[in-house]
């Protein structure tokens, strides 16, 4: 979620996984191809998308309410528009939003948590930061009596976030999956390893780029690790990297490693959409060999990619606006003490023949020539009984 060129290149050892080979066995064959088909049947309900109807009433809002939403970075897309969206939907029912800057930087990040506590916050909302990354202000918040919002985030009691408790007032209900971590592990990441396996027939050999320095990656590599391994005749070739790597342009280099080291890949999963753009897709773009290159987010620069000659092919749409407004809906229950909601966020496969959005970044589920299917921030408006 941040963007840098290349400064250095590193030489990687990639850790090899492989899923199984190809079967002289009929059974072992059957089953291969039983795979393929339901991989490609999974991509038929991407296609359409699995977002659900958004909630249809909601308590009438409390004017008034001091919000503080801290973005992990606002120098990066996939942080800063799910909160300038909150910010605008905070403002149709009366509340005052403040927007603040993480930088991308845990100790920046803690900081403006205590920041919005001496401000006498009614609630603060985290994009895309995780509680464990500033537990300490968490708590601090949390005995000054104020409500803290995960987005895009995971609580203190994540496997990957220190297994501990609950610190989170609350995090976006992403309905049959629950958390986020949830959604991403048993819904976006199994839709990407599905996506891989229909679109090589039961052929793909991946490079999975792992960052797993962050804990919502290694959901990630979960989620596909566990759909992946179901394709007998498939190969995965994980490939680590940290944040720092990236914010300091070593990923390029070590994607260039990993093309040569294996020089039978035809697939680069990206784990997130800005990774494209950090030094991913260059590499790619670089090797001149024909690769299949995934993300999931959706993002603006990802979307016109894929709109247009790549390196990026596909990816699987994370609705910015949507969540901002979801988030906004969701502190409006806590505050009349009322259960969160399925929200209604799902995904959608995007790629240069299905699913291409009208607006510049995904915004939830569209029909084939782009146009969305919801008018999401006029559903939100109609429940908060605010005009416009």
């Amino acid at each position: 979620m941040r963007r840098i060129g290349l400064l250095a290149a590193v030489p990687v050892a990639a850790a090899l996984i492989a899923f199984g080979g190809a079967s002289s066995s009929s059974a072992s064959g059957s089953a291969a191809s039983s795979f393929v088909q339901t991989a490609k049947a999974n991509l038929a309900r991407d296609y359409k998308g699995t977002d659900r109807p958004l909630p249809s009433s909601a308590p009438k809002p409390q004017p008034g309410k001091k919000v503080w939403v801290i973005a992990c970075a606002l120098a990066a897309e996939g942080c800063a528009a799910p909160a300038r969206a909150a910010q605008a939907a905070g403002s149709l029912i009366g509340w005052h939003v403040t927007v603040a800057d993480g930088k991308g930087d845990p100790a920046a990040q803690d900081a403006a948590v205590r920041t919005a506590i001496a401000a006498h916050a009614d609630a603060i909302v985290l994009v895309a930061i995780d509680c464990a990354a500033v537990k300490d202000a968490i708590q601090a918040a949390d005995a000054a009596g104020i409500a803290t919002f995960g987005t895009f985030g995971l609580d203190c009691n994540d496997k990957y976030g220190g297994g501990g408790q609950k610190l989170f007032a609350g995090q976006l209900d992403f309905g049959p999956w629950g958390s986020f971590a949830g959604f991403v592990e048993n819904s976006l990441s199994k839709a990407m390893a599905d996506y891989a396996v229909a679109k090589t027939n039961g052929k793909a050999v991946v490079i999975a780029m792992r960052e797993n320095d962050t804990a919502v990656i290694r959901h990630i590599g979960d989620g596909f690790d566990r759909e992946f391994s179901k394709c007998a005749t498939c190969k995965e070739y994980t490939v680590p990297f940290t944040f720092q790597d990236a914010l300091t342009g070593k990923l390029e280099g070590i994607v260039e490693a990993a093309l040569t080291q294996h020089p039978d890949a035809n697939v680069v999963l990206a784990p997130y959409d800005a990774s494209v753009l950090l030094g991913i897709g260059p590499a790619v773009t670089a090797s001149h060999r024909k690769l299949l290159l995934i993300g999931n987010e959706g993002l603006t620069p990802n979307i016109a990619e894929i709109r247009g000659n790549g390196p990026q092919d596909a990816a699987f749409g994370a609705p910015a606006t949507w969540a901002g407004y979801a988030t906004i809906d969701e502190l409006n229950r806590i505050f009349h003490k009322q259960p969160l909601v399925d929200e209604g966020i799902g995904i959608q496969a995007i790629d240069h023949t299905h699913n291409v959005p009208r607006t510049p970044a995904y915004e939830g589920n569209v029909y084939p020539d782009g146009h969305p299917k919801v008018d999401v921030e006029a559903q939100y408006r109609r429940i908060w009984g605010v005009g416009g």
